[in-house]
């Protein structure tokens, strides 16, 4: 009998290699592990600056799509901020077996301009021309409002990792009614799947809020709310609670 699949979608600024020690977890779970990085996201920090800022949010959902369809079977689609949105919008057109979403980004149409949130990104949207612009990885919001509750060491080991985000993709999140083609906008009625939503009470980049608002768009949904977590969830401190809350939810899903 085949494994199930399981496509994890890191964040904004990381790459494939973001997972390590997360996917080890979710391997020793009996899960078939696939870490894709998202278009460009896996070359050199120069050449993603040179290549990034243009690329869409269509782009990476369709990047993930094809990636899911020469799967053997339907996979479970986990994303990480930025990637919840994009595994939504993936489950929303191809058929998937579960969907987890890990401090979740907010989707088209809901309010997104949290004090924190808007300090996390707010130098780049300054700049003329952000919405074609590549979005370097801001030490100051990733330090104290994305890894807050994290050991000194592994934020800067981690921050080390990380590659500019397409600016593209952030003015549609941003402004998604600025976007003729409402990118960022979820068909919630043609996702049937069980979800799991884990978001933290110290998450700053993407705050909790966010995850009760994408939790009432399911049926079929548990919400756990981590006290104290900030949002790398997958890393350091809160990388075993992940996996546990994981690992009890697939059993109880039966997937």
């Amino acid at each position: 009998m085949n494994k199930t699949h399981i496509i994890l979608i890191h964040g904004t600024w990381c790459n494939g290699n973001v997972w390590k020690d997360f996917a080890n977890g979710l391997n020793d779970m009996g899960l078939n592990v696939h870490t894709p990085s998202l278009r460009y996201h896996d070359l050199p920090y120069d050449e993603v600056l040179a290549k990034v800022g243009n690329v869409e949010l269509e782009d990476y959902v369709n990047d993930i799509i094809d990636y899911a369809l020469k799967l053997d079977n339907p996979p479970i689609l986990l994303g990480h901020s930025l990637g919840c949105l994009i595994a939504q919008l993936v489950a929303s057109k191809i058929k998937t077996k579960g969907m987890i979403l890990l401090g979740p980004a907010p989707t088209g149409g809901m309010f997104a301009f949290y004090p924190t949130m808007v300090i996390c990104f707010y130098k780049h949207f300054l700049r003329w021309g952000f919405w074609k612009k590549p979005m370097p990885p801001y030490k100051h919001a990733f330090f104290d409002y994305c890894m807050n509750e994290q050991d000194i060491n592994l934020k800067q080991k981690l921050f080390d990792e990380l590659v500019p985000e397409s600016g593209r993709v952030y003015a549609q999140m941003a402004f998604p009614f600025f976007d003729k083609k409402r990118s960022a906008y979820v068909q919630f009625d043609k996702i049937s799947c069980p979800v799991l939503i884990v978001s933290g009470t110290k998450d700053k980049m993407t705050v909790k809020e966010i995850a009760i608002k994408t939790s009432k768009k399911y049926k079929d949904v548990l919400l756990e709310i981590f006290d104290g977590a900030d949002h790398m969830y997958e890393s350091g401190k809160f990388k075993n609670k992940t996996l546990e809350t994981i690992k009890s939810w697939l059993i109880e899903k039966n997937i």
